[in-house]
């Protein structure tokens, strides 16, 4: 049997119930990042057949725990903004078209930076032992 005065208790459990669904808003909030802000009607552009013992090409990034989300973007692209500027770096990697599709572009710039000596044959945007980190939360 309930006692009469429970309801005083209920005010705490409410409290709390409200105080978690603030702080379940905030965060998903702040974990949409960029996606609340961007809207990128420019498909990906065409990429070449993917190649065996190659990462796989002209497919979306997929959400899940196991995979982190781009937090900046631009009129054209998707990136992840690593050094928390506002702006695509050609060190960030990138995610192209509304489904942000991982191409060749996502991981190797056009040309390599000049004061880099990492992996200037391929033109990775980063050091490859990073560069899998920026997506893939292992």
């Amino acid at each position: 049997m309930i006692p009469r005065n429970s309801a005083c208790r209920s005010v705490p459990v409410r409290r709390a119930t409200g105080r978690l669904a603030l702080a379940l808003a905030v965060a998903l909030a702040i974990s949409a990042g960029a996606e609340a802000q961007c809207v990128i009607d420019v498909p990906a552009p065409p990429t070449e057949a993917e190649r065996p013992n190659h990462h796989p090409i002209g497919r979306s990034l997929p959400i899940g725990r196991d995979f982190r989300q781009p937090d900046g973007c631009t009129n054209e692209f998707w990136f992840f903004d690593d050094d928390r500027d506002g702006s695509p770096d050609d060190a960030e990697p990138r995610v192209f078209g509304p489904d942000r599709q991982v191409i060749c572009a996502s991981c190797h710039d056009a040309l390599p930076p000049v004061d880099s000596v990492v992996a200037t044959e391929t033109f990775l945007r980063q050091d490859p032992k990073t560069l899998c980190l920026t997506c893939h939360a292992l």
